[in-house]
């Protein structure tokens, strides 16, 4: 009882510490710009404050005729007949945080962006936390789910409560897409370059928008342009470009209004090209959509860019060896609240319970480890989700914004709270104990890349004559390992605890 106490404290001690910034962080690269062919998606998820993350598994449904949608601010939506299973990692209680990714592997995330729209047109409410949720449950194609969003964002607008606007980045096993969309019925989508990486801060990214692109941009059935003349942000005759970040954003960050840039997108062109890219060039013109990678790119070099505090840079946090880097006034990548991190590879060539693979960390990625799921082939482990009374993902969604009593209750058996059972008592002394625990997950991390390819070509082998069994076979290699992982950080909270209260 006397380490229970001690650890309840520490939770309670680092979530007063924490703030309710909203501030996620999304990477995406073409399939010509990675290793494997694959489209690779990344995201740090931060939200601040008490959490509960959960990882379920949606089964595809079929849906009676004259179903409807309720939205969240009043609207409805005529409901289509299928909808398609999906992944969701949602954070309990918040409106554009959750995570999806369905099983033809169209995957979604969100990230706030501020716009200087202040008359917002919306119709029924608009349409905010529903958005993602029916990508995921309608589109086959990266594509078909940005047209489809964008119809929705057409007909009700954006209800963008709580920020001035969003992002959503949208990608599928052979493209990838970055919804900008600002509060009401005006936004712009741009294609990434199969050979390049785009960096998604906080800030809207997409530059110099060509309408006649139809192959690399959807745009708003409302003009935009015409949007932006009449409010004076944008001159035809004297812009030569209409460069959509600069004729709508709001920088309202205090490190951008002072630099001119946006420090996650810098550092992860700079990690990832692999060349030195001037802050003095940067304030003065912006830096661009995407960026060719230096080398092709793996999950394992996602996953150390979401592990990133800015060591080596004019703004690293870690080269005085005190405190906690997560914990700095510098908004570095990996920071203290965020909640969950994870990298999908999206894969061609291959069936698709098989070809999404989602390696996710819940807690912050540099003091926890990935863990890889196939959630298309089956079922989460029942550890990596909880709702009062036992109930399953239909009533975690009837009571996503009206949590039970007890949904954000301690319990030591939820991968969640061992997670954070380890990122919290670790913080108290980080660097006495970060170099053990990163040598511990950067083993299993490292065997599990190892086992990937020949675990592959068994489920594959498998699938040919036995699809059920190889889809078991799966599911049983993810339960083993994130049972492992669970396991080893306990094992690491407990060996940990004797460097911090030493």
């Amino acid at each position: 009882m006397k380490n229970l106490w001690r650890l309840n404290l520490v939770v309670l001690l680092a979530l007063f510490l924490s703030f309710s910034a909203k501030a996620c962080y999304t990477v995406v690269a073409g399939k010509k710009a990675t290793a494997d062919g694959s489209v690779l998606f990344a995201h740090n998820e931060d939200d601040g404050g008490l959490r509960l993350i959960n990882f379920w598994q949606v089964p595809e449904q079929i849906h009676p005729e004259g179903e409807s949608v309720l939205l969240t601010h009043g609207g409805r939506i005529p409901q289509v007949s299928r909808t398609w299973a999906f992944s969701w990692i949602e954070s309990v209680d918040q409106e554009f945080s959750d995570f999806y990714m369905n099983e033809w592997g169209v995957t979604v995330a969100s990230n706030a962006c501020g716009s200087k729209v202040k008359d917002a047109e919306l119709t029924d409410g608009g349409i905010g936390y529903m958005l993602r949720r029916i990508v995921a449950e309608r589109a086959r194609t990266a594509r078909e789910g940005v047209e489809i969003a964008g119809r929705l964002l057409d007909r009700y607008g954006y209800a963008a409560h709580g920020s001035t606007g969003r992002t959503l980045v949208i990608a599928d096993k052979n493209e990838a897409w970055l919804l900008d969309i600002l509060p009401g019925k005006y936004w712009v989508a741009e294609r990434v370059p199969d050979d390049a990486v785009v960096l998604q801060p906080n800030i809207y990214v997409i530059r110099s928008v060509d309408f006649k692109d139809t192959a690399n941009f959807i745009t708003s059935q409302k003009d935009i342009r015409k949007y932006a003349i009449q409010h004076h942000w944008y001159h035809p005759k004297k812009d030569k470009n209409f460069d959509f970040s600069y004729v709508f954003s709001e920088f309202r960050a205090p490190h951008f209004a002072e630099r001119g840039y946006d420090t996650r997108q810098w550092r992860g062109q700079e990690m990832l090209s692999g060349r030195k890219i001037s802050t003095t060039q940067a304030k003065a013109s912006g830096l661009p959509f995407s960026v060719k990678p230096a080398h092709k790119l793996k999950p394992a070099d996602l996953m150390r860019l979401l592990r990133d505090h800015y060591k080596g840079t004019v703004y690293d946090v870690t080269k005085d060896k005190k405190g906690n880097p997560n914990s700095s006034s510098e908004r570095t990548i990996c920071y203290r609240t965020t909640q969950f991190s994870l990298v999908a590879q999206l894969r061609q060539g291959m069936p698709k319970e098989i070809g999404p693979v989602l390696w996710l960390s819940f807690g912050r990625p540099d003091v926890n480890t990935y863990v890889p799921f196939y959630p298309v082939a089956g079922k989460i482990p029942a550890s990596y989700h909880f709702v009062p009374g036992g109930g399953g993902w239909a009533q975690s969604l009837a009571h996503h914004f009206n949590p039970l009593p007890g949904t954000f209750t301690y319990r030591p058996d939820r991968a969640f709270w061992v997670f954070n059972d380890l990122e919290n008592i670790s913080g108290l002394n980080y660097y006495r104990t970060i170099d053990s625990i990163q040598k511990a997950w950067k083993s299993m991390e490292q065997e599990a890349f190892a086992l990937q390819p020949a675990m592959e070509k068994t489920a594959l082998q498998l699938y040919k004559t036995h699809p059920k069994a190889a889809l078991r076979y799966l599911q049983e290699t993810s339960f083993v390992r994130a049972a492992a992982a669970m396991q080893t950080a306990r094992n690491l909270t407990n060996d940990v605890k004797g460097l911090v209260y030493r």
